[in-house]
């Protein structure tokens, strides 16, 4: 190639770049990280009465869309090998008999992911909402819907939300012990204190 024809093509393709202007960047995205929290599980016995399972192996990021949009993406997570209902028996029946925790993938957490509030924009949301999202447990993934309080804190947010979970929708036996079991329906409470950060999308 000519001296001359090669200049005249890299003069071209600096002044290209030039006139190009910078490169975009990628957009930032408003996260949510979870930093402490804790988690309920009431259970009614089918005799009267109750009892609770309880962890504080909460954890999760979920992203807040920049177009105002009310989903969150991401997830929501508890270590379902941490639950504690107060006697020994009972938690290992629990973990092993009806959550089969030891199955692995699927089993050992709960995950709770599509998160929408109905409420308004999930970036901006501050009070009571209703909110749906996708639990899956037991290695199984259906709707949940229940009740959600957000309240902004000096470092992120404070999430207080409960929904009911139907047992048999997510193949888990009927828990029995000693003719005593509980009842196809319980109740999920949570609460968590959430970092905001800034994540490049």
């Amino acid at each position: 190639m000519p001296i001359r024809h090669a200049s005249v093509i890299t003069l071209l393709l600096v002044l290209s770049v030039l006139t190009a202007g910078p490169v975009p960047r990628a957009q930032a995205v408003d996260a949510w990280r979870i930093t402490t929290g804790s988690i309920t599980v009431v259970c009614p016995l089918t005799i009267g009465g109750r009892f609770e399972a309880t962890s504080t192996a909460i954890d999760g990021t979920v992203r807040v869309d920049p177009d105002g949009s009310s989903a969150l993406t991401g997830s929501l997570s508890v270590d379902l090998s941490t639950l504690d209902t107060g006697i020994e028996l009972r938690n290992t029946h629990l973990r092993e008999r009806y959550l089969e925790v030891g199955r692995g993938e699927g089993y050992d957490r709960a995950v709770l992911t599509e998160i929408a509030l109905d409420g308004g924009p999930a970036a901006t949301f501050s009070g009571r909402t209703r909110f749906r999202g996708v639990l899956t447990v037991h290695g199984v993934s259906r709707p949940v819907t229940g009740d959600a309080r957000l309240e902004s804190t000096p470092s992120g947010t404070r999430v207080e939300a409960s929904f009911p979970v139907h047992l048999p929708a997510f193949e888990i036996a009927k828990p029995r012990y000693l003719g005593v079991g509980v009842k196809d329906d319980v109740e999920v409470r949570v609460s968590f204190e959430a970092a905001r950060s800034v994540l490049q999308g």
